[in-house]
This record gives C-alpha cells, sequence and structure tokens, in this order.
C-alpha cells in the first residue's frame, strides 16, 4: 500500500512534529490552568500556540503539494481540518477577550483531534473523496470552522453549568480558584456563538453559489442541509436572545451543549452510513 507519509520522509517528520507541538502547548496551557509557573507569566504559551498554528499549515501546505494528493474526505483528513481550525477559533477568542484561562480545555481536544489524524495518516491510503472546485472547499472548511466554534462554545458552557453550580452550592473548591468568574465565561461562550454563527452561514451561502455554478437542483428536504439550518437558526437565534426576551445564559449554556453533542452525533453517524463526509 502506497502511504504519503511513508514514502516521504520530510513530511513524515513534520506530521510528527506538528502533533509534537500540539502536545507542548497543551502541556503549557495545563501548568497555566492548574497552577501558576514562570513561563506562563512571560506568555511562551500563546507564542507556542502561534507557532503550533504555523507549523501546522505549512504541514498542510507541503502535504497538499505533494503530487498525487489531495486534501479529501477520509476521517484523517477530517481530524487534522478540526485541530487546526480549533486552535485557530481559540487563539481568535483568546485575543479578542483576553482571557487564557480555558486554553488547556479547548487544545487539549484540538491535540487529541491531530494525534489521531497523524497516526491514521501513516496507516492509510490515499483514497478518500477529493474535494473539487473552490467553493465546495470554502463549504467544507466553513462548515469544519463551524463545528470547532460549536465545539468550544459547548465545552464553555459545561464550565460554566459546573462553575455555576460550585458558586450555588458555596462549594470554592478548585474550579472557582482556576476558572475565569461566569462574566467572563459567558463572554467566551457568547463569542464562540458568534463565530459558530458565522462561519455556518458562510458554510450555507457557499453550498448554494458552488450548488448554482454547477446548475445542480437543491434538494431542500435533504437531511443534512436542514440540519444546517436549523442549527445555523438557533445559533442565530442565540445571539439576540439574551437582550431581547431576557434569557439568561444558564438556560442558554444547555442549549448549546445539547447542539455539539447532536452535531457530533451527526458527523459520526455520517463517518458510518455515508460514502463521504458532505
Amino acid at each position: 500500500m502506497n502511504n504519503i507519509l511513508l514514502d516521504n520522509l520530510p513530511l513524515l517528520v513534520l506530521n510528527q512534529l506538528v502533533s509534537l507541538f500540539y502536545l507542548i502547548t497543551t502541556a503549557l496551557y495545563g501548568a497555566h490552568f492548574f497552577r501558576d509557573t514562570l513561563l506562563e507569566k512571560k506568555n511562551y504559551k500563546q507564542l507556542v500556540l502561534v507557532l503550533t498554528i504555523l507549523i501546522h499549515v505549512v504541514y498542510l501546505g507541503l502535504l497538499t503539494s505533494t503530487e498525487g494528493y489531495k486534501i479529501n474526505y477520509s476521517m484523517a483528513n477530517l481530524m487534522t481540518m478540526v485541530g487546526l481550525t480549533l486552535t485557530i477559533t481559540y487563539l481568535f477568542i483568546e485575543f479578542t477577550t483576553k482571557s487564557d484561562k480555558t486554553g488547556f480545555f479547548v487544545i487539549s481536544f484540538a491535540a487529541g483531534a491531530q494525534l489521531m489524524s497523524s497516526i491514521l495518516t501513516t496507516q492509510m491510503a490515499n483514497t478518500g473523496i477529493p474535494f473539487s472546485g473552490i467553493g465546495i472547499g470554502v463549504h467544507l472548511i466553513a462548515a469544519i470552522f463551524g463545528f470547532s466554534a460549536i465545539a468550544i462554545a459547548g465545552l464553555y458552557s459545561i464550565l460554566y453549568l459546573l462553575l455555576f453550580r460550585q458558586i450555588e452550592q458555596n462549594r470554592f473548591e478548585f474550579l472557582f480558584q482556576r476558572l475565569p468568574n461566569l462574566e467572563v465565561l459567558e463572554k467566551l461562550t457568547m463569542h464562540a456563538v458568534a463565530f459558530g454563527f458565522l462561519f455556518l452561514s458562510i458554510t450555507i451561502f457557499a453550498g448554494i453559489i458552488e450548488q448554482k455554478a454547477l446548475n445542480e437542483t437543491i434538494n431542500l428536504l435533504e437531511p443534512r442541509l436542514i440540519s444546517l439550518v436549523v442549527i445555523w437558526l438557533l445559533y442565530g437565534t442565540g445571539i439576540f436572545i439574551k437582550p431581547i426576551i431576557g434569557w439568561d445564559i444558564k438556560h442558554m449554556a444547555y442549549l448549546f451543549i445539547f447542539l455539539f453533542v447532536f452535531i457530533t452525533i451527526l458527523i459520526v453517524l455520517m463517518t458510518f452510513f455515508s460514502p463521504s463526509f458532505h
């Protein structure tokens, strides 16, 4: 079996280097969360995070420039894209909110996705269905960014509810001491929701444009399209529901957790029962 990594030593080394940097970044953010260290006070973790993203982009650039290889719908490629988009989305949230106490949780998820991708890529031949067309590429990449934002919003919602429960029970334990306060967690959650709504909007409109470019009829009853539109509407509503009807973030957190679980189950089902992710 021909394998793109085993036949290209520099690419194999870069693939392993990406995973290594994800583990290092996770360790730095873990040290920042579980205890204050000299390293985190010098912001080394943010620099390593940016470096990890750059190495990941270089890896994907070299991977896709290799003759005969195209990014496709395989689980290995989807996992590496999930890892990258999770990290980039988190980086934007950290820069816009100036809060980095939740980085360990998000980057751990991203590191797990990338490790899975690295293992799968060394074991599988490039037999997936390749992307075709710029429009469908934008559509799918935006969808993965949207899923990453939804995952982060779901994670922040879980942390919010855990911290809320501790405060409600007057148990000022480890999470209370280490997590940002409820106001900051609410801000982080809504930033993730806003990013999710933006990328889901791009996903829908890029898909429509690509369908029109190919002169294909849009099937409005297609289950995946219906699911995407419903999730998009719920996220759009989530941005405005609090100022309009005063629904508090505690109730919204349950909605965001449900959406994350629902989309995760949907992706797993598509992986097993569909010939392609899309």
